[in-house]
């Protein structure tokens, strides 16, 4: 744990760390590298015309830091094939792969075989993920920020330039078609899927796209493409605004419940989906992942702010029930943000926002604990809970500081 800088303490009026440090420190965490996590729970007072007055300009280290020293996992591709899982990392804006032969219940962190980041990758605040076995590429969407979708061969690591795509503004989940050799896309407040040529790069223009009122897609995540039921599907987080895309537009959003909205996959245009799974039986809240079992006939969901994971049938609608739960203290799901199916070893895999990636029997339910670990710190290492800061607000009343991501 990062304590305070000596610099603090000349300038600080009273005992306990020097609050301004911490009101100011997430600026200097994003351009200093993350240097480690501080407890900023201490209370102070403290004169603002005395620390203004003896701060000096240029190169002013911070006086305290919150950070995360270690990578947030986000949302897992796979290619069973080749034996491979990447997961993004939105902390470290980078791209983590792995063997899939190396998860374990070691408590130590797991060795990667490689880690993409730097300036020339593109990955500035990573999120979606997909691999394609066919060409041998990792591919990432760049959400609140890059506007891209960032793509590496096989065997890439460190700061390895991307072949970049530009996209709209907040593309989220990603999914290839080998069958009709296209990339999808969702995109968050356009409510949006939007399809490319598979390899396209540069500012080519998409082939087509799902969107409009009559999708009923709010604010839609992570994407599944079933090439053998001839699907692609989409989870919604439920809020919804058409101003977004239509300029002309001036009536206003609104919140809807979460769902799931499944398409025929060569839909185009405002085509109503041809299955939602909605309402209150169904447990989702906030769901953030989806992964389809074409071979079991099953759709697995991250339902982050439920802390489970979510198993329906794959031609389940309306207000249905999930066949399979998982939650509970065993099954150390935490804020869930994605799923994959390995069907190679009857698994399925889930990774919390945050230090661990749990692999499960395809088939657990209730309180299951998982069968091995991928892990990107020690087992029981502290969060801070960051992928993307922006703002930040200083609760005065309980002393606290308020840092959305």
């Amino acid at each position: 744990m990062a304590g305070e800088y000596p610099q603090c303490r000349k300038a600080r009026p009273g005992k306990g760390p020097l609050a301004l440090g911490a009101v100011l420190l997430i600026g200097f965490v994003i351009s200093a590298g993350w240097s480690g996590m501080a407890d900023a729970q201490s209370k102070a007072h403290f004169n603002f015309a005395k620390v203004f007055g003896t701060a000096g300009g240029g190169n002013v280290a911070p006086c305290r830091v919150i950070s995360d020293p270690y990578p947030e996992f986000n949302t897992i591709g796979m290619d069973t094939k080749n034996g491979l899982v990447a997961i993004s990392d939105t902390n470290m804006k980078s791209l983590l792969v792995y063997r899939i032969n190396e998860a374990s219940n070691s408590t130590h962190a797991t060795r990667a075989i490689a880690q993409i980041k730097g300036p020339a990758t593109y990955l500035s605040y990573a999120t979606g993920v997909a691999l394609d076995p066919v060409r041998r590429m990792m591919c990432v969407t760049e959400n609140d920020v890059g506007d891209d979708v960032a793509c590496f061969p096989y065997g890439a690591n460190g700061d390895y330039k991307a072949t970049v795509l530009a996209v709209p503004h907040g593309s989220y989940g990603l999914a290839f078609s080998q069958r009709l050799h296209q990339m999808a896309l969702s995109i968050e407040h356009n409510e949006q899927i939007i399809f490319y040529r598979t390899g396209a790069t540069g500012a080519e223009l998409p082939l087509r796209s799902i969107r409009g009122p009559h999708t009923q897609m709010a604010d839609p995540h992570g994407i599944y493409w079933d090439d053998v039921n001839h699907e692609i599907g989409a989870v919604n987080h439920g809020n919804w605004s058409q101003a977004y895309w239509d300029i002309d537009y001036n009536g206003g959003g609104h919140y809807q419940p979460p769902s799931i909205t499944i398409f025929a996959d060569d839909a185009k245009g405002d085509v109503p989906p041809i299955r939602v799974i909605q309402g209150r039986h169904t447990q989702l809240n906030w769901p953030s992942g989806i992964a389809v079992d074409p071979v079991h006939n099953e759709i697995a969901v991250a339902n982050t702010a439920g802390h489970s994971v979510l198993v329906f049938k794959r031609t389940a609608s309306g207000d249905a029930k999930p066949i399979r739960v998982i939650q509970g203290p065993h099954s150390k799901i935490v804020t869930p943000m994605s799923v994959a199916f390995d069907l190679a070893h009857n698994t399925l895999w889930v990774t919390n926002f945050g230090h661990s990636a749990m692999v499960f029997d395809r088939t657990a339910e209730g309180d299951a604990a998982p069968l091995r670990f991928i892990r990107n710190a020690p087992a029981g290492t502290r969060t801070a809970g960051f992928g993307n800061p922006y703002t930040i607000a200083y609760d005065s009343k309980r002393d606290e500081l308020i840092v959305p991501n």
